[in-house]
């Protein structure tokens, strides 16, 4: 992108309603959490983080659904950004991941982990995240090795 949409993006960035919160209705990490302990979480993050909260689209149970994440994303024209009750409800698949980090960077908005308490405002921030689903992954296929 370049920088005069950069700039453009800023600028409409102050007329924009705030950040959509983003929770779940199946396990985040193999935990349940119930809907409204998610909300919690989220407002309590936004609160704290100066951000002003709107309300939270619910993710369907249907693993890799990401119906609600996409209609989220649409309204970013709108919004400053979104905080995910957690970044584990990103997409498994590291290319997915990747192509949402950039319509969010490209829309001049952020994303934000309310349980990791971790914004991602730019591609670093994003590979600092990355190194952490890379970490997660490894753990994950390593247990039961001795």
């Amino acid at each position: 992108m370049n920088n005069q949409a950069n700039r453009t993006n800023r600028t409409n960035r102050t007329n924009r309603l705030g950040h959509r919160g983003y929770i779940a209705s199946r396990p985040v990490r193999g935990q349940d959490w119930p809907q409204h302990v998610q909300n919690l979480v989220v407002r309590d993050y936004a609160q704290r983080n100066g951000l002003h909260y709107l309300l939270s689209a619910t993710e369907y149970a249907t693993d890799a659904c990401y119906m609600n994440l996409e209609t989220v994303l649409g309204e970013l024209d709108r919004v400053e950004g979104v905080i995910c009750f957690s970044l584990f409800m990103l997409p498994a698949r590291a290319e997915r991941r990747h192509a949402l980090y950039q319509r969010i960077f490209d829309a001049g908005s952020d994303l934000h982990g309310a349980l990791e308490n971790m914004a991602i405002r730019g591609p670093e921030d994003a590979a600092r995240l990355e190194d952490i689903f890379m970490v997660e992954q490894y753990a994950a296929s390593s247990i039961g090795v001795q």
